[in-house]
C-alpha cells in the first residue's frame, strides 16, 4: 500500500465581511506576540483600513518588509535570519502570490508560524504550503514545499473585489489548470483501477474549480470590474483560493503541475512576457498541453469561454511571433528541461512537440 501525505487546507480558515477584524483574537489564540508582515506596497495599503487599529500599533515600521522584486532563496534566508534573531512568532503576509510566497518560506526556514492574508485572487499562494523561487532576474527557477500546512488564511473579498481584474482573470487562469493538469497527471499516474480515497477528493476539487470558474467567471469579472463583492465573485475567489488550493493538497504530485505550468516556465525565457501574470501564462499553457493531448474538443470549448473572458490564446498575445524561430527554440528548450513536470505527462515530450503544438494553436485560433 502507498503511502501518503495529505496536507489539504491550512490549520484555520475564514472568509466574509469584516474577518479581518478578529485578527487579534486569532492572534491570542494561537499564542503569537511578536510579529513581522511582509506586504506588498500597494496591498498594505489596500488591506490597512480593513486591519485592526490594535495590530497596527504594534507592528513597527522596522518589521515591515515590503515585497518588491520576486521571492528568491538569498531574500527569503535574509528574513529567517532577521525573524530568528529578533524572536518573531509569527510572520502576517498580505499581498499577492510573490509577498505569500516570501512570507511562508521566511517562516518555514525560522520555525514560525504564517498568518497570510491575500488582497488579490490570482493564485491559491495563500492555501497552498509552498512557494516558488525566481532568479533575480525573473526567470522561474524552482518551487520548494513545505512540511507543515499554513497557520492561518483570512480572506476579505471586500479587498478584493477592489483590485484590477486583470489579477481576478489571472487567478482564473491558473486554477483552471488545476484541473487538466490533474486530469493528465491522474491518467499518467493511475491508467488503471480506483483511485484511492484522498486523490478522489483531489480530482472532485479539480472538477469543482473547473465548474465554478466556467459557471461563474464571466459574472465574476463584470463584479470585480465594478468593484462589487457578489455571490459569483465569492465563489470564485474559493475556487481560486481553497478549492484550487485543496487539489495539490490532497493530491500530492498528482494534483500539483504538468504541462501548463511547464509550458509557463518556458515562456518566461521570453523577455517579452516580464509584464504578463503567472496565471495569465499559465492560461495560454492549458491550450498547449490541450494541443499536445490532442484533446480537440476540450480546446474547442475553452476557446470560446477565452474569447469572452479576454484571455491570450496565442503567441502573439505575448509578442511572441512564431517566425522567431530561435526564441521558440529557447522557450521550448527550457519547457523540455529534465526536471520540468511537464514530462509528468503519459504523452511523449520533446522540444520539438512542444513547438509543433504552439503553431497548432496559432493555426486553430486564426
Amino acid at each position: 500500500m502507498q503511502t501518503v501525505t495529505v496536507k489539504g487546507s491550512p490549520s484555520h480558515y475564514q472568509i466574509g465581511e469584516g474577518s479581518l477584524e478578529y485578527l487579534i483574537e486569532n492572534l491570542n489564540d494561537l499564542r503569537v506576540k511578536r510579529i513581522a508582515v511582509v506586504a506588498g506596497r500597494t496591498a498594505w495599503e489596500k488591506a490597512k483600513p480593513y486591519l485592526p487599529s490594535a495590530l497596527l500599533d504594534q507592528i513597527e515600521e522596522k518589521d515591515i518588509h515590503t515585497a518588491d522584486g520576486h521571492c528568491t532563496v538569498e531574500r527569503t534566508d535574509r528574513l529567517a535570519s532577521i525573524y530568528e534573531e529578533q524572536q518573531i512568532d509569527a510572520v502576517i503576509g498580505i499581498g499577492g502570490g510573490t509577498a505569500l510566497d516570501i512570507a511562508k518560506a521566511a517562516a518555514a526556514n525560522a520555525q514560525i508560524k504564517s498568518i497570510l492574508i491575500p488582497t488579490i485572487a490570482a493564485t491559491c499562494a495563500a492555501w497552498t504550503p509552498l512557494s516558488v523561487f525566481y532568479q533575480e532576474d525573473g526567470a522561474h527557477s524552482h518551487y520548494t514545499e513545505f512540511p507543515e500546512s499554513n497557520t492561518l488564511v483570512v480572506v476579505e473579498p471586500a479587498i478584493i473585489a477592489e483590485a484590477p481584474v486583470k489579477y481576478l482573470k489571472a487567478g482564473i487562469g491558473d486554477t483552471l489548470a488545476k484541473f487538466y493538469e490533474a486530469r493528465s497527471l491522474v491518467e499518467a499516474f493511475y491508467p488503471e483501477g480506483t483511485l484511492p480515497v484522498w486523490l478522489q477528493i483531489s480530482q472532485f476539487a479539480a472538477r469543482a474549480c473547473k465548474d465554478i470558474l466556467l459557471d461563474d467567471s464571466e459574472a465574476a469579472i463584470q463584479a470585480c470590474e465594478s468593484n462589487q463583492v457578489t455571490d459569483a465573485l465569492i465563489r470564485v475567489i474559493e475556487a481560486i483560493i481553497a478549492t484550487g488550493g485543496m487539489v495539490g493538497g490532497f493530491g500530492g504530485k498528482a494534483g500539483r503541475i504538468a504541462g501548463a505550468h511547464s509550458i509557463h516556465n518556458g515562456l518566461t525565457a521570453a523577455p517579452q512576457v516580464a509584464d504578463s501574470l503567472h496565471g495569465e501564462i499559465v492560461s495560454y499553457g492549458i491550450l498547449a498541453q490541450l494541443a499536445i493531448e490532442q484533446d480537440k474538443a476540450e480546446l474547442t470549448k475553452l476557446l470560446a469561454y477565452y474569447d469572452t473572458w479576454g484571455f491570450p490564446t496565442k503567441l502573439a498575445d505575448f509578442s511572441i511571433h512564431t517566425d522567431d524561430q530561435e526564441l521558440l527554440e529557447i522557450i521550448a528548450k527550457k519547457v523540455t528541461r529534465e526536471e520540468e513536470s511537464i514530462h509528468l505527462m503519459k504523452e511523449e515530450i520533446n522540444a520539438n512537440i512542444v513547438i509543433d503544438a504552439f503553431l497548432q494553436l496559432e493555426s486553430v485560433t486564426k
